[in-house]
């Protein structure tokens, strides 16, 4: 196990600790894009609504016949609300979608890691409700790899307002 420690603006540490780094082939990479779709909630919401449960219906389904395949679940906010809340909504959107999937016959050994990511990777940066809403999202990545990881690239242009490598000071 590797931890993560994220340190915020305002001085607090939040760690979570994920399954060593597997290497995921950009295959599998695809194919968990094409098959698990985004879970979305509503503004300042964790909980499921129909179309998230419907969603989340076809994720279970598609999991349980793809047996090889292992998923971490990222949860994420708009930009509207603090860092700290934001952390930790996102944070029980990712929780609620792992519990569904278990609830829905998902083995828990198929999901690796679920954590909240707040604000800082969004798919889509208008400051409109459209946006937002493609922002409010639980999203899959492939066995360990989380979203930090996935985003490496893009994480040069971020602002530095959190660090979420093992290198933290």
């Amino acid at each position: 196990m590797r931890q993560l420690v994220i340190t915020i603006l305002t001085g607090l540490a939040l760690v979570a600790s994920a399954p060593a780094q597997s290497a995921t082939n950009p295959a599998e990479q695809h194919v968990i894009e094409q098959n698990l779709k985004d879970v979305h909630f509503a503004f300042d919401r964790y909980d499921l609504d129909d179309q998230a449960r419907q969603t989340l219906q076809a994720d279970a389904d598609w999991l349980k016949a793809n047996p090889n395949s292992r998923v971490s679940i990222a949860g994420n906010a708009d930009e509207r609300g603090g860092i700290v809340y934001n952390f930790f909504l996102s944070d029980k959107r990712a929780k609620i979608t792992r519990d569904a999937l278990l609830e829905l016959g998902v083995p828990a050994d198929r999901i690796l890691f679920s954590t909240g990511w707040g604000k800082l990777y969004p798919v889509c940066n208008q400051s409109d409700e459209s946006c937002w809403g493609e922002n409010r999202r639980a999203h899959f990545t492939p066995g360990s790899e989380l979203q930090t990881e996935v985003a490496t690239q893009e994480q040069k242009l971020l602002p530095t307002i959190a660090c979420a490598t093992r290198d933290c000071k």
